[in-house]
């Protein structure tokens, strides 16, 4: 980067004309420039490059301004404004694209910046590098600084989240948790996947915040590939955030599997398990299947209108303080975490197995643990909401009242049939056939048979309505509550129970 000395300037910075003759010189620091200096040899192309436009010549001199510049850039009409003085620097540092009468080539023209702000020009060349090795730009730590308490770090960290994302208290809070686990994946059995559910903008800002606070963190576009996966440098273990709106069923279920050791993805030339922390923008909308297992699902809402959509130097502070304070964190508990005991028993089988890797990341602060629980809840409740009733849920729902009425077969079509008025009865239009109907019944686990000249169906021997009772139970009781048909059934009152105490 070049730098002219202090100059005064008039008006304005000038600019090449179009007209402007070919050899003028002005001496370095003049205001009144039009030629572009020599090129720094760290940023001019080579001058025996070709051009950047086919069938051109070669560039032109790079002492001489570009002669295509359009000339109402540097035009004056009517009065010339008085004129203003003021101090300033002018900085040779970047290069812009112009075009000459033998192509499109680049030359570097002073910018001007004040005096004492020249700062700003080098935190520009800083970004704009960090852009193109974005590895560099990598949140990471610098050093570890002292943290205080687990609820101080807490509460600064979930301040930060808010503040970076515009979240209400509760939301942050639980992205929070989600951060602070990241730093002990190879302490858990477990690495918590994070789901967010919402407006696009408002999906990107949450991935953003978290970017600045987990350990490591990679941010990847939509569209990713088991191929992507596995250029990722997994020796140091990632926390990847993914913009990923339309993930398919296969990738879901691939990215679920990577919350536990153990699955791996590879051939002959080698295996790789893609185990660690991911957090998933998921889209507006997302339907169960397509949601990663062992992950805590969060919803954002839109932003306000005159919210800042930039974080400000600030914040950019915080978030390297914390970066520090989170390694001190993690330096000083790994092997507590590793050794944690804290069970979440009040939440269902799925939620519990997240919040016990979150809480055992929460060291000597039981009321952040107990908030922990409070705050899952809802989730569990919306999850078990969810499952009951989704296509999967009304299915076994119909399924349940069929065998209530004891036939020892019930074929496809009479469940579809079923379904069909269930859905109607809730307001859906949907028609689903008996075809689809038996992929579901296939889906959660209830194989269906050949029974003869009526179709595929399923035979009600003991061991087939206790599996239809259990995946009631987990499908959030669905056909499970006490009436007519099932006030007797010893399986229902069994199941009924299972669910109390769960």
């Amino acid at each position: 980067m070049k730098e002219f000395s202090t100059t005064t300037s008039a008006s304005g910075p000038s600019l090449p004309q179009a007209d402007a003759a070919q050899n003028v010189k002005t001496p370095v620091g003049s205001t009144e420039s039009t030629a572009p200096p020599a090129a720094d040899p760290m940023w001019a192309p080579r001058l025996d490059e070709a051009p950047l436009v086919p069938g051109t010549g070669a560039p032109p001199n790079m002492s001489s301004p570009p002669t295509q510049m359009a000339a109402s850039t540097n035009g004056v009409v009517g009065d010339p404004e008085p004129v203003v003085t003021n101090r300033v620097r002018k900085i040779i540092c970047i290069e812009e694209i112009v075009r000459s009468k033998t192509g499109i080539t680049s030359w570097k023209p002073p910018f001007e910046a004040a005096e004492g702000s020249e700062s700003g020009i080098k935190a520009i060349l800083e970004r704009a590098e960090l852009v193109r090795s974005p590895l560099n730009a990598t949140p990471v730590p610098t050093g570890t600084t002292p943290y205080g308490t687990t609820d101080e770090l807490f509460t600064r960290l979930r301040e930060a989240i808010a503040a970076q994302a515009f979240l209400p208290a509760q939301t942050s809070a639980l992205l929070a948790y989600w951060a602070i686990s990241t730093w002990f994946s190879d302490g858990l059995s477990i690495a918590p996947g994070l789901g967010i559910v919402g407006p696009p903008y408002e999906g990107d800002l949450v991935l953003r915040a978290l970017r600045n606070f987990c350990r490591y963190p990679l941010m990847m576009m939509t569209g990713i590939t088991t191929t992507d996966l596995k250029n990722v440098r997994w020796y140091l273990p990632p926390t990847l955030l993914f913009y990923e709106p339309n993930v398919s069923k296969q990738m879901a279920s691939l990215l679920g599997c990577t919350t536990r050791r153990g699955y791996l993805v590879g051939d002959a030339g080698g295996y790789k398990d893609f185990f660690g922390p991911k957090a998933f923008y998921l889209g507006e909308e997302v339907s169960i299947d397509r949601t990663p297992r062992c992950s805590v699902q969060v919803t954002v809402h839109p932003t306000a209108a005159s919210a800042a959509q930039t974080a400000s130097p600030q914040t950019e502070s915080i978030a390297q303080d914390l970066q520090n304070q989170l390694l001190q964190y993690r330096l000083k508990n790994l092997v507590k975490v590793y050794n944690s005991d804290f069970d979440a028993p009040a939440l269902t089988s799925d939620t519990r197995t997240i919040a016990n890797a979150l809480g055992a990341c929460i060291i000597d602060s039981p009321k952040l643990q107990s908030e922990l629980i409070s705050l899952l809840k809802p989730v569990a409740e919306q999850r078990h909401t969810d499952r009951s009733t989704g296509l999967e849920g009304v299915t076994l729902e119909a399924t349940l009242s069929l065998c209530h009425g004891g036939k020892t077969e019930i074929r496809v079509g009479e469940i579809a049939t079923e379904v069909n008025r269930i859905a109607k009865a809730r307001g859906e239009r949907l028609n689903y056939s008996a075809e689809m109907i038996g992929h579901r019944l296939k889906m959660v686990g209830l194989s269906t048979r050949r029974l003869g000249k009526a179709g595929n169906g399923l035979v009600m021997d003991l061991a087939t309505l206790t599996r239809i009772h259990e995946l009631a139970a987990v499908y959030g009781s669905v056909g499970l509550d006490q009436d007519a048909n099932n006030l007797h059934c010893t399986l229902c009152s069994e199941n009924r129970q299972v669910m109390q105490e769960m």
